[in-house]
């Protein structure tokens, strides 16, 4: 492609193209497209969760080279966070920083403002605990805005089979979701196993590996072993109603009688995690 064709890259080819909107590395997705007339090139995209991760995704966002996008809306539930990760943005890239007062949303309605000032094809970064992300992302589809969440994106079951049933929602209508599942991206572990399948290493006698899950914390927490569907179809789920969940409502887990949060016996209770 000349240089030429390059600098006139259209929305249309930068959505369909590109392999990195915000994460911390490459989605290995297309971002989508939004066709019109007289077509606005600029990638519109919303901050959830202004946290250290979420700044990061937005940075990464605004530094993409193969096309224009621009932060317009922030959200989180801690002023000095939005205050001072709106600076840091400013600081890092003024150009790509469009977020003006009345786009800087506190409270725990704020995504919904913050995913109202994008249109389809833009795209809200998601960043806040995963408790919210299944709400947060449920509000996405229903405005037609593709999304980058970040990982964990569940971390019971209820919110399990929620994300599933919604990710089959956004496929329908055609959403570009992208999730920062780092290992997936790493061009080092793609290459170590496009080595493996081709022999280089020989046979496999033994291979070990490591990671916590959700599995690995349920049995912990319960002291038994735990599958896939006993983690997926187990009924605990961690912050019931955090989608009604406001600054004034009190917190999904409450303190017990004896005056301490609940926590997990393990070999005793084995149907919940505490």
């Amino acid at each position: 492609m000349s240089d030429t064709a390059s600098q006139k890259t259209s929305r249309r080819e930068f959505l369909k193209n590109t392999t990195k909107i915000a994460a911390a590395s490459a989605i290995a997705g297309p971002i989508g497209s939004r066709i019109y007339a007289a077509e606005n090139n600029t990638i519109k995209i919303a901050l959830v969760g202004c946290g250290g991760r979420g700044t990061g995704a937005a940075l990464q966002a605004l530094s993409v080279k193969n096309g224009p996008t621009k932060l317009v809306a922030m959200a989180d539930v801690f002023q000095n966070r939005l205050d001072s990760r709106y600076e840091l943005l400013l600081k890092k890239r003024k150009e790509k920083v469009d977020v003006t007062e009345d786009r800087r949303f506190l409270g725990f309605d704020g995504y919904k403002k913050a995913i109202d000032c994008l249109g389809p094809g833009d795209v809200v970064i998601l960043a806040t605990p995963p408790a919210f992300r299944w709400v947060h992302f449920a509000y996405a589809i229903k405005k037609g805005v593709n999304v980058f969440m970040e990982k964990p994106v569940t971390v019971d079951g209820p919110s399990t089979r929620k994300m599933l049933k919604l990710a089959e929602e956004s496929e329908k209508k055609n959403l570009k979701v992208g999730v920062g599942l780092m290992v997936r991206h790493c061009r080092g572990r793609r290459q170590l196993l496009d080595r493996i399948k081709s022999g280089e290493i020989g046979e496999i006698i033994m291979l070990r590996a490591s990671l916590v899950s959700s599995m690995g914390r349920m049995a912990a927490h319960t002291g038994q072993i735990i599958t896939y569907d006993q983690i997926l179809n187990c009924p605990h789920e961690f912050a019931p109603d955090v989608d009604k969940l406001t600054m004034d409502s009190p917190a999904p887990l409450q303190l017990g009688s004896q005056g301490h949060y609940p926590y997990p016996n393990p070999g005793i209770i084995k149907d919940r995690e505490y």
